[in-house]
């Protein structure tokens, strides 16, 4: 299997998109207020660094996937523990995104339909396009990804009639800059999985620009996620923001131009399901070829249909939304985003640092 770069640029463009806009947009305005769009901007600094450890590390060892590299770095056994609890991660991630989607659509578009059969569709869907393997993905996310962006930029400029800039007064934050702080954690815990990449970068042919590429991807979502903080605060305030679900999909509704372009919150609902599916599938694709790669099994496609049913009885265990979109998006704040996104990345990569160091003395 073999991913190019454009494909690895697109895949993270898609991904990161998505659920961020969906769900972290709205904590930021809570911790942060009109300087919200200054809490998704310093979260996309902090990714960048993250994206960078993360394909840094990857690149010390080309050709190998993070389930291979990880025991050359801390030894067999410690490398084990450590992947198996990145699985974990990723499967429980990855369920709670299919439940956090199917509510969503339930909530949007089909309020009669039973949740499970949302997430059905989905499912089949991702196990179809998973089983091509990466590069049937990245050949998606590079139809996707510039429909989504262009589809953004579109709905941004229908907005600008509706922009009122004073909203965004005082550009400096009220309650000081811990707030600014507090409110980027959650869109960093959203950008921060870009650590994907630490089981993509080993399917791709070439070591150049491989940096570049994944930092631009996510520099791409991160300043489109900014303009779309901005432009909430400009349509609706800094305080409507923190009493909707889902903010972002709210102002797309606002569209009416000249009354006869309206209605293209449906064009807002397929950027999300689209961005959705991209990420959904590439944790089935990680948790699966992973779990293969674990115990040994050679056709790790095998593992697709396992891993697709692991992840929707994960997302059917949640008894409600509060469980799936506040109290689990707190706990990857709290403790996924500090110990696996940025902790374990960052300690890897200085043990291989030096490790290599130690082998270019001798």
């Amino acid at each position: 299997m073999k991913l190019s770069l454009n494909q690895l640029f697109w895949l993270l463009v898609t991904m990161e998109i998505g659920m961020t806009a969906l769900l972290a947009i709205g904590d930021a305005f809570n911790e942060s207020g009109q300087v919200a769009w200054l809490s998704v901007f310093l979260a996309l600094l902090a990714s960048l660094v993250i994206t960078y450890i993360s394909v840094k590390l990857s690149l010390l060892y080309p050709g190998k996937t993070f389930d291979e590299f990880v025991s050359d770095i801390i030894g067999k056994w410690f490398g084990k523990v450590i992947f198996v609890l990145y699985l974990a991660i990723w499967f429980a991630v990855g369920g709670i995104i299919l439940r956090e989607y199917a509510d969503f659509v339930f909530m949007t578009l089909f309020s009669k339909t039973p949740i499970w059969v949302i997430m059905i569709m989905m499912v089949v869907m991702m196990v179809y396009t998973v089983n091509g393997g990466i590069q049937t993905l990245g050949r998606c996310s590079e139809i996707i990804g510039p429909f989504i962006v262009g589809t953004i930029i579109l709905i941004t400029i229908f907005l600008t009639k509706d922009f009122q800039p004073y909203r965004l007064l005082p550009l400096t934050p009220m309650n000081g800059f811990s707030s600014v702080v507090k409110g980027s954690l959650g869109t960093l815990s959203f950008l921060g999985e870009s650590i994907a990449v630490l089981m993509l970068v080993g399917f791709l042919p070439t070591q150049r620009k491989v940096t570049v590429t994944a930092i631009g991807g996510v520099a791409l979502a991160g300043i489109l996620l900014v303009v779309m903080a901005a432009s909430t605060c400009m349509i609706i305030g800094p305080v409507l923001p923190t009493y909707f679900i889902y903010p972002v999909y709210s102002i797309c509704q606002y569209v009416s131009v000249m009354e006869f372009i309206q209605n293209i919150d449906v064009l807002a609902v397929n950027v999300l399901i689209f961005s959705i599916f991209i990420k959904l599938s590439m944790y089935l694709f990680m948790t699966s070829y992973g779990t293969a790669k674990l115990f040994g099994i050679i056709r790790w496609r095998k593992m697709t249909g396992i891993a697709a049913v692991i992840l929707f009885l994960i997302a059917l265990s949640p008894n409600n939304i509060v469980v799936s979109q506040m109290s689990f998006p707190r706990f990857w704040k709290n403790v996924v985003l500090p110990i696996f996104i940025t902790g374990l990345p960052l300690f890897l990569l200085i043990i291989a640092i030096l490790k290599q160091r130690k082998l270019n003395l001798r």
